[in-house]
């Protein structure tokens, strides 16, 4: 009765969902988190990739244009110019997931400012440096692992902004098959 009463269940027990409350959090978020999300400071670009995306399920991602060009700045703000890629956050290490997330929010946006906001010779540049020739797999970042999360991002980035080389697939369909375990996961 009380969940009836708060207005979280209609009258057949159905659980409501609360748009008007979502779509005002998210958008909050979007314009700053409080002090309590700062152990996620390295995860800007997957903040505002889950946010907007969000926004976007909920219908709402086009009732604001300021909240995409916000989203726009803050991910620009992650880009590192120097190497290519995106870091987690300002000046922190390129990394394939936060460059994943980071295409995924600004093909949300979807705008040309958005799109424009990838120099796409640097994003190749870091494509190419994380890519392993030997194995046909690449890293997540400089020095770091190879593995199929690293040779998934790569390749989505890639093609998501046409930047997909056969240079840059060689190797990776192999790669990704020698990752295959018996069971039909992947692991490596």
């Amino acid at each position: 009765a009380s969940m009836r009463a708060a207005g979280l269940v209609d009258d057949g027990a159905r659980v409501r969902l609360m748009r008007e409350k979502h779509v005002a959090y998210l958008r909050k978020g979007l314009r700053g988190l409080s002090g309590g999300y700062v152990a996620l400071d390295a995860s800007r670009p997957w903040l505002v990739y889950w946010i907007l995306h969000s926004l976007d399920l909920l219908e709402s991602l086009d009732e604001d244009p300021q909240l995409g060009a916000d989203a726009v700045a803050t991910l620009s703000t992650c880009w590192d110019g120097a190497a290519g890629g995106f870091g987690g956050g300002p000046g922190q290490l390129p990394h394939c997931a936060p460059t994943y997330a980071a295409a995924l929010a600004l093909c949300c946006v979807g705008t040309r400012k958005a799109l424009d906001a990838v120099d796409r010779r640097g994003l190749y540049r870091f494509l190419s440096n994380m890519k392993n020739a030997a194995s046909g797999g690449f890293r997540m970042h400089d020095d770091g692992e190879v593995d199929v999360r690293g040779t998934y991002t790569a390749l989505a980035v890639a093609s998501l902004f046409n930047v997909l080389t056969p240079e840059l697939a060689r190797g990776a369909a192999a790669y990704a098959r020698r990752c295959q375990t018996y069971e039909g996961g992947f692991g490596g």
